[in-house]
C-alpha cells in the first residue's frame, strides 16, 4: 500500500529529470511548482550533464547530480548508496525507466512518486498512463496514449496535490550570454537589430525527421531576398556537415564554428525573429521565450508536443503511415517530411510574421 504522503513532513527532495532537451525544457514548469509547493525544502536534481545549462539562473534545485548513462553494475550501486546516503523524504521520477524508479526503491526513500507502469512496486505513489494496444505491431507492444508531456508531468504532480497547474516552459537567460551572443552575431557581420531567422536542420531522433536540405536552403534564400532577414543555420555537434551544406547554398550562416553549447543557444533563441524546425528539442527553447516557430512534424505524434500553440504553426502531412515513431522510415519514402514543400514554409513563417510576432526579443 502508498506510504500516506504528509507535505509537512517533506524536507529533502530528489527529483529525477528527463533526459532529452525537448522534455526536460517540457518539465520546467514541473520544477517551478515543486518549488512553489516546498519552498523552504532542500531539492536536489538529477539529469544528464549536457542539460545543466538549462537550469542556469532559476530557483528551482538547490543542488544538481549529474546522471549520465550507468556504464556497468558499479554505477548503479555507487548511486544507490549516494542517494540513501543523501536521506529523502520524497522522490519524484518524471522518467519511465525502471532504472530511474529502481534506484530510490533500493535507496528506501519513503515516498517515490512517478508513472507506475512496468514499475509498480518502485513507485508508491504515481499512476498509470493510459496506453493503446497496436496489435498489427506486437513486437512494439501497447504504446502510451500520446498527451503533452507538460500535461503527462501535470498530471503527475496531481496525484500529491500540489498546488498549481501551470503547463508553459520557463527559461532565464544571463546576461552574459546576452552580450555574448549579440557580440557573436557582431563578428559575423551582422547588426544589432537584424531580424533572424533560425533554421533547425537536424534531428537526434533519426534520418526520418529530418526536412530536404535544399528546401531548408530555399527557405533561407527567400526572406533574405525577400524580408531582408539573416538565416542562421543552428546545428548539434554531428550535424556540422549538414548545416554547413545548408548555409552554403543558402546563402546563411551555419552556426558550427563553434557549435552553440545550451546556455549561449538560449539566448540566441531569445534573439530570433522566427524558427523554422523539424520536432526537435530547440523547438521547445523558442516555446519557453513566445517566438514565433514553424514545426515540421513527421513520423512523430504530434499530440506528445502539442501545446502552447499560440504562436506555433505546425505543418504535417496526414498519411496512412504515420505517425510511425519510426527513426528510419520503413518504407523508405519518407512521405511524411517529403510532401511539406516550400511554399507551406514560406506562407506559414509569412503569417507569423504578419501577426506581428516576429520582432526582436
Amino acid at each position: 500500500m502508498p506510504r500516506t504522503f504528509d507535505p509537512s513532513r517533506i524536507r529533502r527532495i530528489w527529483v529525477r529529470a528527463p533526459n532529452w532537451l525537448g522534455d526536460f525544457v517540457m518539465a520546467t514548469a514541473t520544477f517551478a511548482r515543486i518549488r512553489a509547493a516546498f519552498p523552504e525544502a532542500h531539492i536536489t536534481v538529477g539529469m544528464r550533464p549536457y542539460l545543466r545549462p538549462l537550469a542556469a539562473g532559476t530557483n528551482w534545485f538547490d543542488a544538481v547530480v549529474e546522471t549520465p548513462k550507468a556504464k556497468g553494475i558499479r554505477d548503479f550501486v555507487r548511486s544507490v548508496r549516494t542517494m540513501a546516503a543523501a536521506d529523502y523524504d520524497l522522490a519524484i521520477v518524471l522518467p519511465n525507466s525502471l532504472a530511474t524508479g529502481l534506484v530510490p526503491f533500493l535507496a528506501r526513500v519513503p515516498v517515490r512518486l512517478g508513472y507506475q507502469q512496468g514499475r509498480p512496486f518502485l513507485m508508491n505513489h504515481g499512476i498509470k498512463a493510459q496506453v493503446r494496444r497496436r496489435f498489427w505491431q506486437k513486437r512494439e507492444g501497447p504504446r502510451r496514449w500520446p498527451m503533452p508531456m507538460p500535461l503527462y508531468y501535470r498530471d503527475l504532480l496531481d496525484v500529491l496535490a500540489l498546488p498549481g497547474a501551470a503547463v508553459h516552459p520557463e527559461l532565464a537567460v544571463a546576461d552574459g550570454d546576452d552580450a555574448w551572443v549579440e557580440q557573436h552575431l557582431r563578428s559575423l557581420g551582422i547588426a544589432p537589430g537584424t531580424r533572424l531567422l533560425l533554421l533547425v536542420v537536424g534531428a537526434n531522433f533519426g534520418s526520418s525527421k529530418l526536412w530536404l536540405p535544399e528546401r531548408f536552403a530555399a527557405v533561407a534564400r527567400h526572406f533574405q531576398e525577400r524580408r531582408g532577414m539573416r538565416a542562421l543555420v543552428l546545428v548539434g555537434p554531428a550535424e556540422v556537415e549538414l548545416g554547413e551544406r545548408i548555409a552554403k547554398e543558402g546563402g546563411a550562416i551555419a552556426l558550427s564554428q563553434p557549435v552553440l553549447p545550451l546556455d549561449k543557444l538560449k539566448a540566441l533563441v531569445r534573439r530570433g525573429a522566427v524558427m523554422v524546425t523539424g520536432d526537435t528539442g530547440p523547438r521547445h527553447l523558442a516555446v519557453a521565450f513566445d517566438r514565433p516557430v514553424v514545426c515540421l512534424i513527421g513520423p512523430n505524434d504530434p499530440n506528445y508536443t502539442n501545446y502552447c500553440l499560440e504562436r506555433t504553426v505546425v505543418i504535417r502531412k496526414d498519411l496512412p503511415c504515420s505517425p510511425c515513431q519510426r527513426k528510419i522510415c520503413p518504407l523508405g519514402h519518407h512521405r511524411c517530411m517529403r510532401d511539406i514543400t516550400v511554399d507551406e514554409v514560406v506562407a506559414a513563417v509569412d503569417e507569423l510574421l504578419g501577426r506581428g510576432d516576429g520582432t526582436v526579443g
